[in-house]
Order: structure tokens, then sequence, then C-alpha cells
């Protein structure tokens, strides 16, 4: 018992650390009135790119509005520092081990499982994550179908991902051994496709969007299998107070993504074929 009270307490002190390191850095910044957010970032365009040299899109824009409304509103001036992932639970796992003044961009949908692990921001923007394949392959209008399709293809994805979490609960769901491959980024996925019509696999909307638009070679969506209940925000580690700086940056009066300032990024790196799909509504 004296051994199980000892852990307990061991616990508790290493919790309570954790807590005071979060804590601290947020809150020195905010009495010095400046400080660093330092931004871990996995690529995903037109979320979050580079472009000849520039870091840009709508998170990263996003990004450079909470700066400025920090300066504007609480007088503190901070500075972005930005570190790239090459994967995304790199990326991922970097937040939920960060003590200190970190956040986390680059199109990270919202779960309960994710939401014990770190802190998340109010959403920016809703998502729906689509099952793609080459275009000549038959078309799943129903679930037997669809496992049919999965039972004879190759599935592609990225590791942690939300989508890695469709695919296997399709697999499940349909009781059949899943063959999930990973790649590193979404153009991979892509990419896997055109290789072989025995390829498919989960991106987001907007990224299936951005192919589209360019791709040589016809590119499809398998409707059924789409998940529509999902919302992208930005990541914080557990008991970041720059959580509550960016969620009142988000949510003051009827909230930023009911602004023009808002609009105007999306208007900026969407069409509004997909902004309609995609775009928060102002209440």
């Amino acid at each position: 018992m004296k051994i199980l009270n000892q852990l307990f307490l061991n616990l508790l002190l290493l919790a309570s650390i954790s807590v005071s390191a979060q804590s601290q850095a947020y809150e020195e910044s905010m009495m010095n009135k400046s400080g660093t957010l330092e931004v871990h970032y996995f690529e995903s365009e037109p979320i979050c790119f580079v472009e000849e040299g520039k870091l840009k899109g709508i998170e990263i824009e996003i990004l450079e509005r909470f700066a400025q409304w920090l300066q504007d509103h609480k007088g503190v001036s901070i500075s972005l520092n930005y570190t790239k992932h090459e994967a995304f639970d790199d990326l991922y796992n970097s937040i939920k081990a960060a003590k200190g003044s970190h956040i986390g961009v680059g199109t990270i949908t919202r779960t309960r499982k994710r939401e014990l692990e770190v802190d998340f921001s109010a959403p920016y923007l809703r998502n729906v994550s689509v099952l793609v394949s080459a275009a000549p392959v038959k078309t799943a209008r129903s679930q037997q179908e669809l496992k049919e399709l999965l039972i004879n293809m190759e599935a592609y994805t990225i590791k942690g991902s939300i989508h890695e979490e469709h695919l296997q609960a399709l697999y499940d769901g349909f009781g059949i051994a899943p063959k999930i491959n990973y790649v590193k980024d979404p153009v991979e996925i892509f990419e896997k496709i055109k290789e072989s019509p025995r390829n498919l696999g989960y991106v987001d909307v907007i990224t299936f969007w951005k192919y589209i638009k360019s791709a040589d070679e016809p590119i499809k969506m398998h409707k059924i299998a789409n998940s529509n209940d999902e919302y992208f925000g930005f990541i914080f580690p557990k008991n970041s107070g720059w959580a509550f700086e960016f969620n009142e940056f988000f949510e003051s009066g009827f909230g930023f993504t009911s602004t023009k300032e808002y609009h105007k990024i999306l208007e900026k790196y969407l069409s509004y074929e997909i902004m309609n799909s995609v775009e928060l509504l102002p209440y």
C-alpha cells in the first residue's frame, strides 16, 4: 500500500511540474509583453506550404492575424519560430511532449482521443475526408461494393492521421484484414494511385480539390465512404496558456471566422466550389 501511495504522489508531482512548465512560459511572455511561440508545422497545400522559399497558407495567415491581435489587444509582441516536420505523427508527438510555448499546425482534425493528449483551439475550418481512387475503378455505391473495393485494393495513408483511423474502421467493420501502406504526405497518395489502379487512399477534400485542378490523370472519390463531421484546429501541449489566448482571439464577439479577414484568407487560397464545403458559418 505504501508503495502504491508513493507512486500516486510521484505521478501527481510530475503532473504538477508539467502544468507549471506550461503556464510559466506563457505567463512570462504575457508579463514581459514579448515572447516566442514555437510553431511546429506539417506541409499540406493550401493549408501550410512553402512557395518560392516563403511559408504561406491558410493556417499561417491565421497565425499571423493572431500575433497582430495579441499586439493590438494585449500589448504583447510575439515572434513565430517555425520548425518543419517531415511526418505528421512527428509533428503531433512533438506537441504532445512539448513544454512551454508551442503550437502545432498542419490539417489537424479534432478527435476525442486527441483531446485527451493535447489542447485544441476552436475550429477554423470544416473538413471532409474522402476515399479516392483512379477514375476507371468502379464507384462503390453500397456497403457490399465498398467491402469488395477494400478487399481487392491496397490502401495508402499517412501514419497517425485521421485517415488511418478511417481506413482501420472500415477494415474492422467489414471484418477483413487491413492492407494499409504508409506515405509521408498526401501528394504521395495520388502518385500511388497513378502507379496502379489497384491503389486507393483517404485525403482531405481540400487536398483532393487542389490536386484535381492540375492533375493529368482523372481521380475520383467514393462518396459512400466520406467522413463529413470533422473540424480542423491548432494544437497546444496540455494546459498551455496559449490555447486560452488563441481561443479568446477566435471566439471574441461573433468570432474570427465571422470576420471579413477570415473570409479573405479563404478566398485567397480556395475557390467558391470548395469554400462552400469547408467554411465555418458565422453562427
